[in-house]
């Protein structure tokens, strides 16, 4: 192929780009795979949920999620197609939402074809969208006064002498 390209580099070229666009889809793939398994590690680690699927599979739905320029309204199919969030507080599944937001927007953006990367932002909405919607569910963290007249409900309820 060498002396090939030197002797007439017109004819091996298409070649040479099918290698290069090969070597690029792989690399593309292969990093997909990689982060999908950061996800299924964090997903486990931080947010306490075990993934449905393997890291391969994970990445062959994140992938699909890019081709098919998955937008507005597929965050909740992309989620359910990982992990299922039913029987978990709303800690967990914001935190499952947050991961899954970073993982669509640390995908390289050459996934999407260029007219569809408005879908990509919309589907980063709609799973921030979902993050909120969860993180609204929780309660709000008591104030120095409501734990302080807890402590004093308890102590009179057992009997304690009061400070």
């Amino acid at each position: 192929m060498k002396s090939d390209l030197r002797k007439n580099p017109q004819r091996s070229m298409g070649r040479y780009w099918l290698a290069m666009s090969d070597a690029s889809a792989f690399t593309l793939v292969r990093s997909s795979i990689s982060i999908a398994d950061a996800l299924r590690r964090d997903m486990a680690d931080q947010a306490h949920i075990v993934t449905l699927i393997s890291a391969p599979e994970v990445a062959v739905q994140l992938l699909t999620a890019a081709e098919a320029a998955w937008g507005k309204g597929k965050a909740t199919h992309l989620m359910a197609q990982l992990v299922d969030l039913r029987g978990h507080d709303c800690v967990c599944r914001a935190r499952a939402w947050s991961l899954l937001r970073d993982t669509i927007a640390s995908l390289p953006t050459t996934l999407w074809a260029q007219e569809k990367l408005t879908a990509r932002r919309e589907l980063i909405d709609d799973i921030d969208r979902q993050a909120n919607a969860a993180r609204s569910e929780t309660p709000p963290l008591p104030s120095k006064l409501e734990v302080m007249e807890q402590q004093w409900r308890e102590s009179v309820q057992r009997g304690a002498p009061q400070r």
